[in-house]
C-alpha cells in the first residue's frame, strides 16, 4: 500500500487499492467464490433510520423510511481455507497499517449481488459492526458504468473493479450503499467483506446474527 492511500484513508475515511492480489492468487479466489453455494438474505429494519437520524445530511434517508437490503451470503466461501490464507497474507497486513496496528478480530463474509436488479443495500452506517472494514471485489469482467452494483460513499461512487479493495473507516460514519446490479450486467457482483474491532474489544452482538460469516 502506498503512503498516499493511507493519507487518503485518514482524510476521506476510505481508500481504493488497485491490483491488490497477485494474478494467480486472484484468479483462484475468484473461482472459489464463483463456485461456492450462497443463500439469499433479505433484511427489513423498521426503526433503523430513526436510530440513525442525521439531521445535518439532507441526502440520508429520513427517520420515517424503512431500511431494506437483499443479497446472498456463503458460509462455505467465508470459511474456505484459501480465503483465510488470502486474508492472513494480503489483507491483514494492509489493515494493520491502516489502523496503526490496533486491528483485532475480523468478521468476514462472502457476499453476492445477483445481476437481476433485485439485490442491493440501502444507505446505512456500519459503525456498529466495527471501527474499520474492507471490501475485496472478485470479478472476472471489467465492470461497466451502467451495470449497477456501485458502492456509493457519501457523494462518491466506486465501481467494482477487477482485483481492487476498498478500505473504509467506519468510525467516521460515512453513509454508504450498494446500488442494484442491473440485469444486463455480464456477471454477478462478488465480494469478500470484512469488519474489524480493536484488540481486546468484545465481539459485537451483530457478529452473531447470521451464520454466513467467519471470525478470525
Amino acid at each position: 500500500m502506498e503512503h498516499k492511500q493511507k493519507e487518503e484513508y485518514d482524510e476521506l475515511g476510505y481508500t481504493l487499492i488497485r491490483d491488490f492480489l497477485p494474478d494467480d492468487v486472484y484468479k483462484h479466489i475468484v473461482d472459489v467464490i464463483c463456485n461456492g453455494e450462497f443463500e439469499e438474505i433479505s433484511q427489513t429494519r423498521e426503526e433503523r433510520y430513526k436510530r440513525w437520524e442525521t439531521s445535518d445530511n439532507k441526502y440520508f434517508p429520513s427517520p420515517d423510511e424503512v431500511y431494506i437490503a437483499n443479497f446472498w451470503g456463503s458460509h462455505e466461501v467465508s470459511n474456505h481455507p484459501d480465503v483465510r490464507r488470502v486474508f492472513e497474507l494480503y489483507i491483514k497486513p494492509i489493515m494493520d497499517v491502516i489502523t496503526d496496528g490496533t486491528a483485532g478480530l475480523f468478521r468476514h463474509q462472502a457476499t453476492r449481488y445477483h445481476n437481476n436488479g433485485k439485490d442491493f443495500l440501502r444507505t446505512h452506517y456500519d459503525d456498529y459492526m466495527g471501527h474499520s472494514g474492507y471490501i475485496l471485489y472478485l470479478q472476472k469482467e471489467d465492470w461497466k458504468y451502467d451495470w449497477g452494483g456501485l458502492l456509493m460513499v457519501d457523494h462518491d461512487y466506486i465501481i467494482p473493479e477487477i482485483n481492487s479493495m476498498v478500505v473504509i473507516d467506519h468510525k467516521r460514519k460515512n453513509p454508504h450503499c450498494v446500488t442494484p446490479v442491473n440485469y444486463w450486467a455480464k456477471e454477478n457482483r462478488n465480494t469478500l467483506t470484512g469488519f474489524c474491532i480493536k484488540r481486546g474489544e468484545d465481539l459485537p452482538k451483530t457478529w452473531t446474527s447470521r451464520d454466513d460469516y467467519a471470525v478470525y
